[in-house]
């Protein structure tokens, strides 16, 4: 029987080690509650304005700015972390693109906000999914 060479045994290694963090995270992955809910938070650099969230598989919803006088209806794309902002109401109100990004917290995500026609971020902030 030959033994096995320094390179193959951390080859081995490596690969059960990725295999084992890959599991790990299918099942954190299978236990997460989605995007469904309510979330809040704000948003903005200066000033910061409250943002209020409402996703659902019939309506989602975006709310934001002082008193929360901006609002428009959430459409999901391909990718379900992104939603174009459209029947937006509200003066000086606009369309656009929202990212959602997952956060280390299953309860909290941030967003970054794009104007439509444009292509940087016009504002980003932190939400809280509220039980």
């Amino acid at each position: 029987m030959r033994r096995a060479r320094v390179w193959q045994v951390v080859v081995a290694g490596a690969g059960l080690v990725m295999g084992v963090a890959g599991f790990v995270l299918w099942l954190r992955g299978a236990q997460s509650p989605g995007l469904a809910g309510e979330w809040t938070g704000s948003a903005g650099t200066e000033p910061v304005f409250p943002v209020a969230m409402e996703l659902s598989d019939e309506d989602s919803a975006l709310r934001w700015g002082a008193g929360l006088r901006c609002s428009g209806r959430l459409n999901p794309t391909r990718s379900r972390l992104v939603f174009t902002l459209d029947r937006v109401k509200g003066e000086g109100c606009v369309a656009g693109m929202l990212r959602v990004f997952p956060t280390r917290e299953l309860d909290q995500v941030a967003i970054k906000m794009t104007r439509q026609g444009d292509t940087d971020i016009t504002y980003s902030g932190t939400l809280s999914r509220h039980s």
